[in-house]
């Protein structure tokens, strides 16, 4: 099932697609690109598929693995026949794991077994990475597109784990108000606060993006901030409203979900505990 993260993960790599080559040393295959695969079998089971030139002359099949799965090693060497199969050219698989939790000790980067001794073996070999065994700086210090990732790799030393994050995120707004448009600056920004869900409950996340000086100053940041609480606060009106009052009817349904005034929203919510209706929690203004 596709996770929050799996969409922001492959549109940072498919924007970014030569900050990855570097990161990942997948420079000897590249240039690469994003690689439309028409087979239902793999586009259904890779998260992301790049290829050397057109038609590939070689597949990079690459994955982000946020929790355990027993048939990942398997799985691995599925795809990895489906990709040679369908394109007919080398394939090299690499695994990202972003986290500790999905860490298995299988996952050694080979598949190896003999169903008949002497007779016939498989020897399959693949890459895993482990993020939060590479250094930080790795990721701040590299491609402009990679470094949401710093915050699921190495902090340095004993330093409590919000104080380090509230610390990347001011090096990352830093590094892209010098470096990155505005628009490649704003999608770089929701990918890192997305990707620090991750590591540490939502409400941390909110804070330390909120709270570290750099994000303050980057308007920017402070839109994709307010976009989600608009979100968020149209999600808990319809919610607790729908318990309390019935279903909605559409008017009013369209008429909260077109609300982008979120001094607005948040008064509705506070009067969700003294309307009696709908009609009453709308018309209060």
């Amino acid at each position: 099932m596709p996770m929050p993260f799996d969409a922001t993960l492959k549109d940072l790599v498919q924007s970014f697609v030569p900050d990855y080559e570097r990161q990942f040393d997948l420079t000897d295959l590249g240039p690469l690109q994003p690689l439309n695969v028409d087979l239902s079998t793999v586009s259904a089971a890779t998260d992301i598929v790049l290829a050397h030139g057109n038609p590939p002359e070689g597949i990079v099949d690459l994955n982000f693995q946020a929790s355990r799965a027993d048939d990942l090693a398997a799985r691995v060497l599925l795809y990895n026949t489906l990709l040679h199969h369908r394109f007919r050219v080398p394939v090299h698989r690499l695994i990202v794991l972003l986290r500790p939790a999905a860490d298995d000790p299988k996952l050694t980067g080979r598949v190896r077994y003999e169903a008949l001794p002497r007779r016939a073996r498989l020897d399959f070999r693949y890459e895993v990475i482990r993020l939060w065994r590479c250094p930080v700086d790795r990721f701040l210090d590299g491609g402009v597109g990679t470094v949401p990732l710093a915050l699921l790799s190495k902090f340095p030393g004993k330093i409590p784990i919000e104080t380090s994050i509230a610390d990347v995120v001011s090096r990352i707004v830093n590094r892209l108000s010098r470096e990155t448009a505005p628009t490649a600056a704003a999608k770089i920004v929701a990918a890192s606060y997305v990707l620090s869900g991750l590591r540490v409950p939502k409400d941390i996340a909110d804070r330390v993006f909120q709270g570290a000086q750099a994000v303050e100053e980057s308007t920017t940041y402070q839109g994709i901030i307010e976009k989600g609480q608009v979100k968020e606060a149209r999600r808990i009106i319809l919610r607790m409203g729908k318990k309390k009052f019935g279903k909605p009817k559409a008017a009013v349904q369209a008429a909260i979900e077109g609300t982008e005034d979120l001094e607005r929203l948040e008064r509705l919510t506070d009067r969700l505990l003294t309307a009696d209706n709908w009609q009453e929690l709308l018309g209060i203004e």
